[in-house]
């Protein structure tokens, strides 16, 4: 790595991707996978032992502008929030990605702030304690960072976060090859949360504070999931950004993500920037030869599908001829978001 771009990394990586709350808006959205806890008129709230952002890449081409200030360089932010007793934490775990002579260098990063009171923050871990001051308003976090590397497209990228007792543990994860790189210790036993006003973020953005992505081409797939009762799940209900992230780092609306879903599975290609439902909870069942056709939205999510009363699954149910009522209940966390009932004939 050239002393240019070690240097640069560094900069990027001490530096927090504040909380917008206590910043002037932007205009621009974020844009990824967010779940808001919202879907349609009806909203939801869990838990989760742990949540994992998946990225595979292809192709990239960004800089960022700043006050000031142009950098060849975004982030992938996996954004979350985290309580224990009456004390909330909001929790970053974030690839920072610069791209310089024709390289790309990663850093991984991780960031947490007393989301009750912004001016302190009591943490243990193999990072420090920051504290800054924001028009007179004390602000406090802990950081950690570690260098990655070197990598070249297609890549595939991930990042974890896990809960456990008083412990919080950040992972990264490069083309399979998975690492533990921060565990921080809280006081309190600790649990994620997602549901309104605290959503969970998978995100391309800006590097740091203030900066915005602009995109000039891109192409790739996102996918994000939460973990609990040992299994891991998409979110029920989807959006492809917020127009008023947790975060302050924002994307160009007009250079920046375009996406679509396939299944609960992101595609992304540059172009404009829009918020919109990606997937909200659907159930179909259908007569086929020999048979039913049970086809679920979002296909990884926590279902229960039960025929007859019986426990099944998605896919091809190999059945006799007959009447057959087909249950599908979608969970987020041990919260029941969608209940559909069914009932299909399969003729001789």
């Amino acid at each position: 790595m050239s002393r240019r771009a070690f240097f640069l990394l560094a900069a990027l990586a001490t530096i927090a991707v504040i909380a917008a709350r206590y910043l002037d808006g932007s205009a621009a959205p974020a844009i990824g996978i967010v779940d808001a806890g919202v879907c349609g008129f009806m909203s939801y709230s869990y838990t989760a032992a742990g949540v994992a952002g998946l990225a595979h890449i292809d192709e990239a081409y960004f800089y960022s502008t700043g006050p000031g200030h142009v950098v060849n360089a975004v982030s992938l932010q996996l954004n979350v929030f985290a309580r224990s007793g009456g004390i909330w934490y909001w929790v970053q775990n974030v690839f920072l990605i610069t791209y310089i002579n024709g390289t790309y260098y990663l850093t991984v990063a991780d960031y947490i702030f007393n989301a009750t009171d912004y001016g302190l923050v009591e943490a243990r871990g193999s990072g420090n304690i920051v504290v800054y001051q924001i028009d007179g308003r004390r602000i406090a976090f802990y950081q950690s960072s570690a260098t990655v590397g070197e990598v070249k497209p297609p890549v595939d990228l991930g990042l974890v976060i896990s809960a456990n007792g008083s412990a919080l543990y950040f992972y990264y994860e490069v083309n399979g090859q998975r690492r533990l790189y921060d565990v921080v210790y809280l006081p309190g036993e600790l649990e994620l949360y997602v549901g309104p006003g605290r959503e969970l973020e998978w995100i391309v953005a800006g590097p740091r504070e203030g900066y915005t992505a602009v995109v000039t081409g891109w192409r790739g797939w996102m996918e994000l999931y939460y973990e609990t009762g040992g299994g891991w799940y998409a979110p029920p209900c989807a959006y492809s950004g917020s127009e008023s992230p947790s975060t302050a780092e924002r994307i160009s609306p007009v250079r920046g993500l375009a996406e679509y879903a396939e299944g609960d599975r992101v595609v992304q290609t540059s172009g404009r920037s829009s918020i919109y439902l990606l997937w909200s909870p659907r159930a179909v069942a259908a007569p086929v030869a020999g048979g039913i056709y049970v086809s679920l939205t979002p296909p990884e999510g926590r279902w229960v599908v039960l025929v007859n009363g019986t426990e099944a699954g998605q896919g091809y149910i190999a059945l006799r001829p007959g009447i057959y009522n087909v249950t599908a209940v979608l969970k987020a966390g041990d919260f029941t978001v969608y209940r559909r009932y069914i009932y299909v004939k399969i003729s001789p």
